[in-house]
């Protein structure tokens, strides 16, 4: 990075350094699981912009993406709120 001064690099480097404290690969349960909960439970800051939230989302979500994580509901979960919308045989596509 130094002898080409290759910011782009540099940035990628900061990024893995700050969202995965560069040992996603040692403890991935962990990482996993937190990465998972920070998802779910986004938090805006008093005076923060709803730009810079939204940026902090999305970077989140990269984040959530390299380390390999799925998000979806399960089969049994879908066809519980169909059921309480007066689904009671839900075909495939909808759930």
């Amino acid at each position: 990075m130094d002898d080409d001064l290759d910011t782009m690099k540099l940035l990628a480097t900061i990024k893995k350094l700050v969202y995965s404290g560069g040992t996603h690969e040692l403890n991935v349960r962990h990482n996993k699981a937190m990465a998972h909960m920070t998802l779910m439970n986004p938090f805006q800051d008093r005076f923060q912009e709803i730009r810079e939230f939204r940026d902090q989302y999305i970077a989140i979500r990269k984040m959530c993406d390299k380390l390999g994580l799925n998000f979806r509901r399960c089969t049994e979960d879908a066809k519980a709120i169909l059921k309480e919308e007066g689904n009671e045989s839900p075909t495939t596509a909808q759930i």
